[in-house]
């Protein structure tokens, strides 16, 4: 949950939208899993997307439930397992939605960053074409499409948040996650209610030797907010195509203004109450400038004082119904860039959930990457 920390809103959050503390609110609209809760989603919202703001890197059409979706034309997944469909016979989705006896179909748009061959497959930062086997509604994600999604949980199977497997024996993680030295991690996870995601590619888990909390973490203010979990044994990501490595970035690299990001993750429906979501959720944020993520943070009740730690701190989201929520930090926010996806953030803090004009708050990762390599290594 979300509590007061210091004179901050600490989140342990990950992919919903938010209602009111203590209940919903049937006057908020809650955005991404407003069908979940019965409500009605953000007017003039996208799929996939916010008010007015559909995924730029997605595309979506509805074919007849008899055609199977051409994913491998769109870069979405594909190969000999997928049957191209050879006569198109679509419709367009008409508010988000397809007429009686169409499916939706959505796949990446040509050259938008969709899942890579697997040719990258254990060098960081590359999603691999896996076979669509799922009916997949934003927002959730795709099975593997976010190969290095971590699951950290305590050794007696209690749920403490995410993190992203950034070596085959490291993971990253929140550092006011870690709340027990008894720990193991969870990789290739996607339904946390499912013991089999996939028949093919089944999660693995692996147990901590060793974590490592940034020495001037502060857990208060949530400044140094970083952890590094090295696993009992490495995990040969060669050999997975659902379970892979994000690239850390350089040391201090700004990603302000960058739009092709996502925050993935587990949790809760709404802020401050409701279940963990069992199927991963996604959703794109842009990287919001600090002093204006500082500025618009000042506009709720942390007060026109509020002074946002560049250092530790950076910027997401702000785009109402689109946000990561209660239940989930630690989770990673990713950012494509030359060398693949790339750790840019690790869910922090916020104000409430999906409020328009109001960034979620991630761990600073570039500004971190020293001191994570001296314990992990540098990059080869």
């Amino acid at each position: 949950m979300r509590s007061w920390l210091g004179g901050v809103v600490c989140a342990v959050a990950a992919i919903g939208v938010a209602g009111q503390s203590g209940g919903t609110d049937p006057s908020v609209r809650l955005g991404l899993l407003a069908p979940s809760l019965g409500l009605e989603p953000v007017p003039g919202g996208q799929p996939g997307g916010s008010p007015g703001s559909p995924r730029e890197d997605l595309v979506c059409d509805c074919l007849p439930v008899n055609q199977v979706c051409p994913f491998n034309a769109q870069g979405r997944s594909g190969g000999s397992t997928v049957t191209e469909v050879r006569i198109s016979n679509t419709r367009p989705l008409v508010d988000g939605a397809c007429p009686v006896g169409f499916n939706r179909c959505c796949g990446f748009r040509p050259g938008s960053g969709g899942p890579v061959s697997g040719s990258l497959r254990g060098r960081c930062g590359g999603r691999e074409k896996l076979p669509n086997y799922l009916d997949v509604v934003p927002p959730q994600a795709d099975f593997g499409e976010y190969p290095w999604m971590a699951v950290v949980l305590t050794t007696d199977n209690g749920y403490l948040g995410g993190g992203a497997l950034i070596r085959n024996q490291w993971v990253l993680t929140a550092a006011h996650k870690i709340t027990s030295r008894n720990l193991k991690v969870r990789l290739g996870d996607y339904n946390l209610a499912s013991p089999v995601d996939h028949p093919d590619y089944p999660h693995i888990e692996v147990g901590v030797r060793n974590v490592i909390i940034h020495p001037n973490f502060n857990s208060k203010s949530l400044i140094n907010d970083v952890a590094l979990l090295e696993l009992e044994r490495p995990v040969p990501v060669q050999q997975y195509p659902h379970i892979g490595l994000a690239c850390l970035p350089s040391q201090a690299q700004k990603f302000e203004g960058q739009r092709t990001c996502f925050v993935s993750g587990w949790g809760t429906s709404k802020f401050g109450a409701g279940d963990f979501q069992n199927i991963l959720k996604e959703v794109d944020v842009p990287i919001v400038e600090r002093f204006s993520c500082q500025s618009s943070l000042r506009e709720t009740r942390l007060g026109e004082r509020f002074e946002l730690d560049g250092n530790s701190f950076v910027c997401a989201g702000g785009i109402a119904g689109k946000d990561a929520c209660t239940g989930d930090g630690g989770a990673p926010l990713v950012c494509e860039t030359n060398q693949g996806f790339t750790v840019v953030g690790l869910v922090a803090w916020g104000i409430g959930c999906a409020e328009g004009n109001v960034p979620g708050v991630y761990v600073n990762v570039a500004n971190f990457v020293n001191f994570i390599e001296r314990h992990i290594g540098p990059s080869q």
